[in-house]
């Protein structure tokens, strides 16, 4: 029996003789044609008219209960054979989708956070049929022993809590573990003991690939941090050396201070203590925010570029935050370190490096450098997360020269307003990003300005009118502009009384001088501004 041919084979088995007739035939063709189509019309009409079964429902792809099973048994957390104590550690996260159909889940990790700094905190994961994918997180344990944590896993009004278990470690001797301390020489224990003999109160804060952190009281009362390498070769020795007398040519209110440093009785560094870094911060920030740190960092890298020093390590872990006030540390001796996944012992840290840093094909480091990992920095400020992550270095490596970052504001939809100033930032070819820290900060200013701005025309508050008044003089004159400095000093003129208005008025006068007589707005001004708009605005 021959097979029925379907409808669509039907429909143009009649319509390719019906353009044939039609082309031989003309409009007697036409007639033809629509005999030749009767049939077909008379089968769609016989099938409307017949009464069509209800359709059967579908049964869903999970149930509630299957769903909930589901993101249970999908969740992967694979942590390292071992977790120290205030040492970085990457745990992989993900999600194996064993549905039927596309999924997506939110991973929440924020009970980490009682035992360690965490970044991200929340992963956003979605997966094809079958499809399992994961991503790193970065966790850096502060107390040590066993402990259970709660991971949240959610899709739509499904949340399932999922215990997880760790165990953290105090490392041996205050060395980590296959460090080169440990396979090598080790600390001299009586010259530990004999430096902190100097100090009171000393206690392990963090610790990096090249040093432990200590902080510790003076006998003035001053609390300072130390920061003692694990081991030094002779050449690392000499880099040290080398390192430490540059840093102590660097006196900027956003670099971190060094007091002092010696290689007796064992080498050491003695620098200003900050309490938190932006490592600590609690990610994504508000652009706003984040745009604030980064102008910031940026006076004190525009200060050391001024003296012909770039930094080449910019990291979170490399930007310590006192009082909220972002100070850059680390200035070369993070260039001396061992080995491992985010730190290597090519001078950089591969997770925040340049191209340039990578391959001689894009040129040798300068202060573009910089301005690419200040750009990494504020990727990670506002997503959580940073721009070009794998499992080792080659991985990492590979995407830094060879593919484009996801934009920013496909993860955080309020980044949208800085993500032009961080992909310029991230062009590979040095010629395409910013030229000068100037001319980033400047870029970063006008986005901060306008905001201030238009807070300033809607406030009716006295306080917050003061506040901005104060922040666009301060802004401005971090910029370089007296003129524009002197136009916020004078509507920051209404709000002062007392003292703080005579001393407003001083400033006033030094702006009127610079101005006419051309010359640039010295350190020591901008600092008095800071002083005057605190007593002024209280901000």
């Amino acid at each position: 029996m021959p097979r029925r041919r379907s409808f669509t084979e039907d429909f143009i088995r009649r319509f390719l003789i019906s353009i044939f007739l039609i082309y031989l035939m003309d409009g007697f063709g036409v007639l033809i044609a629509l005999f030749i189509f009767m049939p077909l019309i008379a089968e769609i009409f016989r099938e409307l008219e017949e009464p069509k079964p209800a359709p059967l429902p579908v049964p869903p792809d999970l149930p509630k209960t299957g769903t909930r099973e589901l993101l249970r048994n999908g969740l992967v957390i694979e942590p390292p054979e071992e977790l120290y104590i205030n040492k970085e550690s990457k745990i992989r996260v993900g999600f194996r989708n064993t549905s039927r159909r596309r999924f997506s889940v939110e991973i929440i990790l924020d009970e980490l956070r009682t035992w360690g700094d965490v970044s991200p905190s929340r992963l956003r994961l979605s997966m094809r049929e079958g499809e399992f994918k994961s991503e790193f997180i970065r966790f850096i344990p502060r107390k040590t022993g066993r402990f259970k944590a709660d991971v949240k896993v959610k899709s739509g009004i499904f949340l399932v809590r999922i215990p997880v278990e760790f165990e953290v470690l105090e490392p041996v001797e205050g060395i980590p573990r296959g460090s080169r301390a440990e396979s090598g020489e080790k600390y001299l224990t009586p010259n530990l003991q004999t430096l902190f003999e100097r100090y009171e109160e000393v206690e392990a804060v963090g610790e990096g690939g090249f040093a432990r952190v200590f902080k510790a009281k003076r006998k003035d009362g001053t609390i300072v941090a130390l920061k003692i390498p694990y081991h030094l070769t002779e050449q690392a020795g000499k880099v040290f050396l080398k390192e430490v007398t540059v840093w102590s040519r660097l006196k900027h209110k956003n670099i971190v201070e060094l007091y002092d440093a010696n290689i007796v009785p064992l080498p050491y560094i003695e620098m200003e203590y900050c309490e938190s870094s932006l490592a600590g911060l609690d990610k994504p920030l508000n652009w706003e925010k984040a745009a604030r740190l980064i102008f910031e960092v940026c006076e004190g890298l525009k200060y050391a570029h001024s003296k012909g020093i770039i930094h080449r390590d910019l990291k979170p872990s490399n930007i310590l935050l006192k009082n909220g006030t972002p100070k850059i540390s680390d200035w070369g001796l993070s260039k001396v370190v061992t080995e491992s996944r985010s730190t290597t012992g090519v001078s950089f840290t591969p997770l925040y490096a340049a191209p340039e840093q990578i391959s001689s094909r894009f040129g040798s480091t300068d202060g573009r450098t910089d301005i690419w990992q200040l750009g990494v920095l504020m990727y990670e400020l506002v997503t959580g997360r940073v721009p070009f992550d794998g499992e080792d270095f080659v991985e990492v490596a590979g995407k830094i020269t060879m593919e484009e970052p996801e934009r920013p504001s496909r993860f955080n939809p309020d980044a949208k307003p800085l993500e032009g100033i961080i992909m310029r930032c991230l062009a590979k070819r040095k010629e395409e990003r910013y030229q000068s820290v100037e001319e980033l900060q400047r870029d970063l200013g006008e986005l901060l300005g306008g905001g201030y701005r238009e807070e300033l025309r809607k406030s009716v508050d006295f306080s917050r009118s003061a506040y901005y008044a104060g922040q666009l003089l301060l802004l401005h004159l971090k910029l370089g502009d007296a003129k524009e400095a002197y136009k916020y000093a004078l509507d920051l003129k209404r709000y002062a009384k007392g003292e703080a208005r005579k001393e407003l008025e001083e400033l006033i006068r030094g702006l009127e001088i610079r101005i006419n007589e051309g010359v640039p707005v010295p350190a020591e001004l901008v600092e008095k501004a800071e002083v005057v708009i605190h007593e002024v605005s209280g901000a």
